[in-house]
């Protein structure tokens, strides 16, 4: 029977990712209100033992998220803008450095001749009445641009936890209604609790251990006299998200801070920043984190590589933030399943030891 329903389980997991591409603007508020819900969820409950209506402490748990949002990125917003303004300023200076090192120990090309001769050309001023105007958007403009649909998908994922938090009870009241048999409404029931106990503690540890993150690295960056250290600190908990690849861009991001501060005196001090945060990123992925989470996560990093390839592809940024959290409800799902018990086995960082029979 399993084998035979396999062609099914093909077809319908085909079918969603075609639904999740088409409909990428509609799924993602969607998923991460879900997300968001998960997470918040712990804290309504809590308000519920104390007596307060579940409307009411859902609205206080979503007022109080969303102004706790606007801070940070109000907190972050002008060290961001500055970031991005020195980033393409340090990667000109890494640049320049690198082409003199290669002519003090290599000696000049036809390559750096052609492009020393291209700055001078752009240096010279242009003949009267022949002006070029190149203009690119700044960061603002760029962020006035996205604001219209970045606003628009917010309120809409915030209204979609609001309800989800309200009235995510009675849906699973309705999930279970529609099942034919009591067997199916006992599983059916079991297999909500579990992801949604399971989720939640999964979302809500994996959010402190990023915040924390990102604090400690904040404030070790400003220890090292890095500009914009706060931005780097916040960035550092946003991209731990992404497992893997988040780190790996932030480690060049700083490489790239570092090697453009022009007040670095070596070679040492330029790569402090990256060290850094790789010294921490390491502390964090193999001693908090496993500690944690324990090995109920644990997940193969490849299949997790190929995960977030899938969903970087099918959502871009939003499909790489939400690529794990998704990963970690298919597992949950798959081991609390007939059928996919073994798909969750083949999933684990290790294979788990046989049972006696």
């Amino acid at each position: 029977m399993a084998t035979a329903r396999r062609p099914l389980w093909f077809a319908a997991v085909v079918l969603l990712g075609f639904v999740a591409w088409v409909a990428a603007d509609l799924w993602i508020p969607i998923v991460a209100a879900a997300l968001l819900a998960f997470v918040l969820r712990p804290f309504v409950r809590v308000l519920e033992t104390l007596r307060v209506p579940a409307w009411l402490g859902a609205l206080l748990i979503v007022g109080g998220t969303t102004a706790a949002v606007i801070g940070a990125v109000a907190l972050v917003y002008t060290p961001a803008s500055e970031a991005m303004d020195d980033l393409p300023r340090a990667a000109a200076r890494v640049s320049t450095e690198i082409r003199e090192f290669k002519e003090a120990h290599f000696g000049r090309n036809s390559v750096s001749e052609t492009l020393e001769v291209i700055e001078q050309i752009s240096a010279e001023p242009t003949p009267a009445g022949a002006r070029v105007v190149v203009e690119r958007p700044t960061l603002e403009q760029r962020l006035m641009t996205m604001g219209t649909t970045a606003a628009t998908a917010t309120l809409a994922a915030l209204l979609l936890v609001y309800f989800f938090l309200v009235h995510g009870d009675t849906l699973l009241r309705r999930l279970v209604e529609v099942m034919p048999t009591l067997s199916d409404k006992k599983r059916t029931v079991d297999m909500v609790r579990a992801v949604q106990g399971d989720v939640s503690r999964y979302l809500l540890s994996i959010t402190v251990i990023n915040l924390v993150l990102g604090a400690v690295v904040g404030v070790a960056l400003l220890l090292l006299g890095v500009e914009n250290a706060l931005f780097w600190g916040f960035l550092a908990g946003l991209m731990n998200f992404i497992p893997y690849l988040g780190p790996l861009v932030m480690s060049g991001a700083l490489l790239l801070v570092g090697f453009g501060d022009p007040d670095a005196g070596s070679v040492g001090m330029a790569l402090a920043p990256a060290l850094t945060y790789g010294l921490l990123h390491v502390v964090e992925s193999n001693g908090l984190t496993p500690l944690v989470l324990g090995r109920q996560f644990s997940i193969n990093p490849v299949v997790i590589l190929l995960w977030l390839m899938l969903w970087g592809w099918l959502w871009g940024i939003a499909g790489l933030l939400f690529g794990v959290p998704m990963l970690v409800i298919t597992k949950v799902l798959l081991q609390r399943s007939d059928d996919g018990q073994d798909w969750a086995t083949l999933m684990e960082t290790r294979s788990q030891p046989a049972s006696a029979a």
